[in-house]
Protein backbone atom coordinates (compact mmCIF):
# COMPACT_ATOMS: atom_id res chain seq x y z
CA UNK A 1 0.00 0.00 0.00
CA UNK A 2 1.47 3.86 -0.80
CA UNK A 3 0.81 7.17 1.13
CA UNK A 4 -1.37 7.64 -1.36
CA UNK A 5 -3.84 4.77 -0.49
CA UNK A 6 -3.63 5.31 3.17
CA UNK A 7 -4.47 8.89 2.60
CA UNK A 8 -7.43 7.87 0.53
CA UNK A 9 -8.61 5.21 3.50
CA UNK A 10 -11.87 6.02 5.21
CA UNK A 11 -11.02 6.27 9.32
CA UNK A 12 -12.21 2.58 10.14
CA UNK A 13 -9.58 1.27 8.02
CA UNK A 14 -6.90 3.62 9.45
CA UNK A 15 -8.09 2.33 13.18
CA UNK A 16 -7.90 -1.24 11.98
CA UNK A 17 -3.81 -0.23 10.77
CA UNK A 18 -3.55 1.11 13.86
CA UNK A 19 -4.64 -1.62 16.28
CA UNK A 20 -3.13 -4.19 14.01
CA UNK A 21 0.54 -2.33 14.50
CA UNK A 22 0.04 -1.88 17.77
CA UNK A 23 -0.94 -5.92 18.48
CA UNK A 24 2.20 -6.53 17.07
CA UNK A 25 4.60 -4.03 18.31
CA UNK A 26 5.98 -6.37 21.09
CA UNK A 27 7.06 -9.49 18.58
CA UNK A 28 8.46 -7.01 16.07
CA UNK A 29 12.08 -7.33 15.85
CA UNK A 30 13.19 -6.97 12.10
CA UNK A 31 10.76 -4.75 11.02
CA UNK A 32 8.79 -1.40 12.12
CA UNK A 33 5.55 -1.95 10.81
CA UNK A 34 3.26 -2.65 8.07
CA UNK A 35 5.46 -0.92 5.45
CA UNK A 36 8.47 -3.03 7.32
CA UNK A 37 11.52 -0.20 7.18
CA UNK A 38 11.23 3.95 7.23
CA UNK A 39 12.54 5.25 3.93
CA UNK A 40 12.92 8.41 2.38
CA UNK A 41 9.34 8.41 1.70
CA UNK A 42 7.37 7.06 4.75
CA UNK A 43 8.04 5.83 7.71
CA UNK A 44 8.10 1.84 8.36
CA UNK A 45 5.28 2.30 10.40
CA UNK A 46 1.47 3.03 9.27
CA UNK A 47 0.40 4.60 12.24
CA UNK A 48 3.18 6.84 12.54
CA UNK A 49 2.46 8.03 8.97
CA UNK A 50 -1.37 8.43 10.20
CA UNK A 51 -0.07 10.65 13.12
CA UNK A 52 2.25 12.87 10.69
CA UNK A 53 -0.74 13.31 8.12
CA UNK A 54 -3.53 13.84 10.96
CA UNK A 55 -5.51 11.65 9.33
CA UNK A 56 -6.78 10.90 12.75
CA UNK A 57 -6.80 13.38 15.89
CA UNK A 58 -3.99 12.42 18.20
CA UNK A 59 -6.16 11.07 21.15
CA UNK A 60 -8.15 8.34 18.85
CA UNK A 61 -4.63 6.84 17.71
CA UNK A 62 -2.91 7.10 21.56
CA UNK A 63 -6.68 5.32 23.05
CA UNK A 64 -6.45 2.94 20.30
CA UNK A 65 -2.16 1.92 21.13
CA UNK A 66 -2.62 2.40 24.71
CA UNK A 67 -6.36 0.49 25.11
CA UNK A 68 -7.46 -1.78 22.11
CA UNK A 69 -4.79 -5.02 22.23
CA UNK A 70 -5.70 -5.55 25.66
CA UNK A 71 -8.94 -5.58 24.80
CA UNK A 72 -8.85 -7.60 21.64
CA UNK A 73 -6.37 -10.78 23.84
CA UNK A 74 -9.21 -10.54 26.34
CA UNK A 75 -12.02 -10.84 24.29
CA UNK A 76 -9.87 -14.06 22.18
CA UNK A 77 -9.24 -14.95 26.17
CA UNK A 78 -12.81 -15.39 26.82
CA UNK A 79 -14.04 -17.01 23.16
CA UNK A 80 -10.93 -19.34 23.43
CA UNK A 81 -13.13 -21.01 26.73
CA UNK A 82 -16.58 -21.19 24.62
CA UNK A 83 -17.41 -24.24 22.28
CA UNK A 84 -16.82 -22.97 18.79
CA UNK A 85 -20.06 -23.86 17.64
CA UNK A 86 -21.54 -21.10 20.59
CA UNK A 87 -18.32 -18.80 20.38
CA UNK A 88 -18.55 -14.82 19.06
CA UNK A 89 -17.19 -13.49 16.24
CA UNK A 90 -14.48 -11.56 15.98
CA UNK A 91 -16.61 -8.96 14.32
CA UNK A 92 -18.67 -9.46 17.02
CA UNK A 93 -15.49 -7.32 18.71
CA UNK A 94 -14.79 -5.19 16.10
CA UNK A 95 -18.45 -3.68 16.07
CA UNK A 96 -17.52 -2.77 19.48
CA UNK A 97 -13.85 -1.63 18.94
CA UNK A 98 -15.71 0.89 16.17
CA UNK A 99 -18.76 1.98 18.25
CA UNK A 100 -16.12 3.01 20.57
CA UNK A 101 -15.66 6.71 17.93
CA UNK A 102 -17.69 8.95 16.98
CA UNK A 103 -17.10 9.15 13.46
CA UNK A 104 -17.69 5.05 13.29
CA UNK A 105 -19.49 4.05 10.14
Amino acid sequence: MKPDEVRALPAWCLRLIILVEARAAPRLRTVEGLWRRSTRTRPGRMTDFIRAEALLPEAVIDAIIRDAPMSLIRFQDVAAQIPISERPAMSAWLDQFNAAFPEAA
